[in-house]
């Protein structure tokens, strides 16, 4: 793990913390708060009614989701699942920080716009957790790597073969080129069967994560 991801990690995985410990200490308070905006999620979706009906008991989940992928997050493990989680649970609180923000007088209107520009950063550090691979390439990127090594080692092998076989006579060449061409009909079978495979690992990863969120 790198210095930057060592410092940064710790520091974004400690406000989800300190703010996850705080509604489990203050259950009753966090809940009066929530309290419109789970109403809300629950005129839009009628099934999260189940959750939104006990705000309390919402406001715990949350609360102890918070500290457990915070600390995940703030020691290195499963970062990339715990900042996923963390997002979900910061747009939350940051639309209804937002929607019951009081806006009386100017001051309260530029109050309100400096908290949406904090919340917006933090969600964008959470964002580049999600997609960071710690320097790890991508799985799309590694299938496309290895087919493009399997392609250049096929080329050199054929050409260093078809001297070989030219060297030996005529009916040895004819015979290597036939296998030749069979050889690439099943390394392009190979390819693509590898590419699908890749393609439906990317997408099963994507569920997963929309599942999570």
């Amino acid at each position: 793990m790198s210095l930057v991801r060592r410092i940064a990690r710790p520091l974004l995985g400690a406000t989800f913390i300190a703010d996850g410990v705080d509604r489990l200490r203050n259950a009753d308070e966090a809940a009066e708060q929530l309290e419109p905006t789970f109403e809300e999620i629950a005129s839009v979706v009628p099934q999260a009614e189940v959750v939104t009906s006990n705000p309390q008991l919402a406001v715990r989940v949350i609360g102890g989701v918070e500290v457990v992928a915070g600390t995940l997050l703030a020691i290195g493990r499963f970062p990339r699942l715990s900042a996923l989680v963390l997002c979900g649970v910061h747009e939350l609180s940051a639309y209804n920080e937002y929607r019951t923000a009081e806006l009386n007088t100017p001051e309260d209107v530029a109050a309100q716009r400096r908290t949406l520009l904090k919340n917006v950063a933090i969600l964008g550090g959470l964002g580049l957790a999600v997609v960071d691979l710690a320097g790890k390439p991508s799985l799309s990127w590694r299938a496309e790597h290895i087919s493009k090594q399997a392609k250049k080692k096929g080329a050199k092998f054929g050409e260093k073969t078809v001297k070989r076989a030219e060297e030996l006579g005529d009916d040895a060449a004819k015979q290597l080129k036939a296998l030749e061409r069979d050889a690439k009909k099943q390394f392009k079978k190979a390819e693509k069967q590898a590419t699908k495979a890749a393609q439906s690992a990317a997408k099963e990863a994507q569920k997963a994560k929309k599942k999570v969120a």
